[in-house]
């Protein structure tokens, strides 16, 4: 009886000894994917930023409310500019360089990341480009 006690916890301690390294690297994977999730949201906002800001450079240039038309232009060129720069501050920032330097670069995640990126910088370029927005 005390033998097979003892062969069940070795084979219930080596099964959860084997497997820590897997669910290690799973929780490591997680933590990775949340990060690139949350650059995502960072990265969709920066499109609605731009989204709004071309509105609001559109409905001043219709010159319908005059004092406020200006306003409106001057702050919706202004959201076309910090969307791409937020953009640019996720691709570029110490997180991201991080996961990078972690082994992430090759992952199916990173590689959406990237093209989410510059999905989103081209939609904002063409914005910029429709305003003249420098």
């Amino acid at each position: 009886m005390k033998t097979l006690a003892l062969l069940l916890a070795s084979i219930l301690l080596l099964g959860i000894g084997s497997g820590a390294s897997s669910l290690y690297s799973q929780e490591e994977h997680a933590d990775s994917t949340l990060q690139l999730h949350h650059m995502h949201a960072v990265i969709n906002h920066a499109v609605e930023m731009a989204a709004e800001g071309s509105n609001l450079v559109m409905l001043g240039e219709r010159k319908m409310a005059p004092g406020t038309d200006e306003l409106a232009v001057e702050h919706g060129k202004g959201a076309i500019r910090e969307a791409k720069a937020l953009v640019k501050k996720v691709m570029e920032s110490k997180a991201m360089a991080e996961l990078h330097s972690q082994g992430q670069g090759e992952s199916r995640e990173m590689a959406y990341s990237h093209k989410l990126a510059e999905a989103a910088n081209a939609y904002i370029d063409l914005l910029a480009e429709m305003y003249l927005v420098k």
